[in-house]
């Protein structure tokens, strides 16, 4: 019988089964939801450094976990990781995610919100902020549709919409949260790949000092050679 190898995308009833995990006595009620999760990682995954799952699993699971059993806590961290290798493979590939959502009932909509808070409970996660690190303009549109749907747009703006403008709002912020957050990885995948620069108000840098671009060789052999300077 074979088993499932990490990469491999979780079935309907695996995913069925960490949802029952993460929903069971074992969390205390600690655990992220299935939905919670997902917008979360995404963050986790698209921010400006990366983030081990040693430093973001007990914010998603709690930090006590009451496993029945050494085989119990092994199935639902593999779960969770194939889940959390899943969205990286969609994010690299570029492929637009199948969002967990849910709905009360049939008669209501998806919850947006939910997700939308989760993902940017990543944001806040990172070690490093992310206005601080990319443009602060650039990432405050990129993120807007997403501080849309979560509910958290500033009461100004709130107030100068009317009621079928936000209403206008908040759906195509829905068409468009799929390509949002590929844009968003998009952006931070690009800036990881760029130098760090020296920007004006950044410490000095000494000639014998590492250099900033994180080649590993002194400042003045590197990016602070005569000619070099970024």
């Amino acid at each position: 019988m074979s088993t499932p190898e990490d990469g491999d995308p979780l079935s309907d009833a695996e995913l069925q089964r960490l949802e029952d995990l993460l929903a069971s006595e074992i969390f205390q009620g600690e655990a992220m939801t299935l939905d919670e999760l997902q917008g979360f990682l995404c963050a986790i995954l698209s921010g400006p450094e990366s983030i081990a799952p040693s430093q973001w699993l007990p914010a998603a699971l709690g930090e006590s976990p009451r496993y029945e059993s050494a085989e119990q806590a092994r199935e639902a961290l593999d779960l969770v990781m194939r889940f959390y290798n899943q969205i990286a493979q969609s994010l690299n590939d570029g492929e637009a995610l199948d969002f967990v959502l849910y709905r009360p009932d049939e008669s209501s909509e998806y919850d947006y919100e939910t997700w939308c808070r989760a993902y940017l409970e990543g944001v806040d996660f990172s070690p490093v902020a992310w206005e601080e690190t990319g443009d602060s303009g650039e990432v405050e549109e990129l993120l807007f549709p997403i501080v849309t749907l979560a509910g958290e747009l500033s009461v100004q703006t709130r107030r100068r919409l009317k009621t079928d403008e936000f209403a206008e709002l908040l759906e195509s912020c829905r068409e468009d949260l799929a390509g949002v957050v590929l844009d968003i990885h998009r952006y931070w995948l690009a800036l990881r790949a760029k130098p760090a620069t020296l920007r004006s108000g950044d410490a000095t840098v000494g000639q014998n000092d590492p250099c900033p671009c994180g080649s590993g060789k002194k400042f003045k052999h590197c990016c602070g050679a005569p000619g070099r300077l970024h």
